[in-house]
């Protein structure tokens, strides 16, 4: 760790840039890098494109529901008069990674220490960029009163179905509902004996979850699992999952995650930085939950 003009976050890793300063080629391998360590960012809704060009807040008009009313005869229609809210995703989430690799280690290293901690670093974006989503998530529905289960007690299936159900009440659309799981809770549900049986999938081979350790779809929902989600180290640990549908949460990406770089003659070496910039907020309150286990 180096302190400096720069201040005392830098990473000096040493190696030449010369031979390996690609811009163009390592844009789009941050970006895939990104794209592959993401849970959660690609199952909610999203307005990428209406934020892409300028502005720091966005503005969502919300449609509220209107009601049907009985025609009689020799009367005017009943007119529906709605009072519109909307919901505002300010863009103030910026999150940088950086390092320099100096010049000196070229001769001395037959490693690409550069790809290695560009990764890294696209790393680290990637997982910022999914807990803090996670972590408003599970504090706002708890907040709510939408959390269901018991932390010491392991995810079943009543919990499952009681809140699959919730959802329904809600008018959540069947479609584009994801249960996402830390890997305490993924264990758990793969102990589900319904969730793996041949008989009760009804399918078999490589496609059975005690084979291939995937739980799949269960209730209409796609299952997934993600490290980054809300846990609590304390006498019962507390383990929180969630269960949503893709309306139930908005993002806006002004500047999708990308590698810049710049040579610094007064370290003899390359700053590259890798950032993103977004916000994100609820949407639809009520087709979210918590799991706790």
């Amino acid at each position: 760790m180096t302190t400096g003009l720069y201040g005392s976050g830098n990473v000096n890793i040493g190696a030449t840039a010369a031979s390996v300063f690609r811009p163009n080629v390592w844009s789009s391998e941050v970006l895939m890098f990104v794209k592959s360590n993401l849970v959660i960012l690609p199952l909610i809704k999203h307005y990428d494109a209406d934020v892409q060009s300028y502005g720091q807040t966005l503005e969502i008009p919300n449609v509220s529901a209107i009601t049907a009313n009985l025609k009689s005869q020799n009367t005017v229609v009943t007119l529906n008069y709605n009072t519109e809210t909307k919901t505002t995703i300010t863009l103030n989430k910026h999150y940088e990674s950086s390092f320099i690799v100096e010049d000196l280690v070229k001769a001395q290293s037959k490693y690409d220490l550069r790809s290695d901690y560009t990764q890294a670093a696209a790393y680290a974006i990637a997982e910022k960029v999914d807990t803090s989503i996670a972590t408003d998530m599970t504090t706002v529905w708890k907040a709510a009163s939408q959390a269901y289960g018991a932390y010491g007690t392991a995810l079943n299936d009543n919990l499952i179905l009681t809140v699959n159900r919730y959802l329904s009440e809600n008018k959540a659309p069947r479609s584009d509902r994801s249960i996402v799981v830390h890997p305490k809770g993924e264990a758990e549900m793969l102990a589900i004996d319904k969730y793996v049986r041949y008989d009760a999938l009804g399918i078999g081979g490589d496609e059975n979850s005690i084979m291939n350790g995937k739980i799949g779809r269960i209730y209409g929902a796609n299952v997934f699992m993600a490290q980054n989600l809300v846990y609590l180290d304390t006498a019962t640990d507390e383990y929180n999952h969630l269960f949503f549908h893709k309306e139930a949460w908005a993002v806006a990406m002004q500047v999708k995650p990308r590698t810049q770089a710049q040579y610094k003659q007064e370290y003899l070496g390359w700053l590259i930085t890798v950032d993103v910039l977004y916000g994100h907020t609820s949407l639809r309150s009520n087709f979210g939950f918590v799991l706790k286990s």
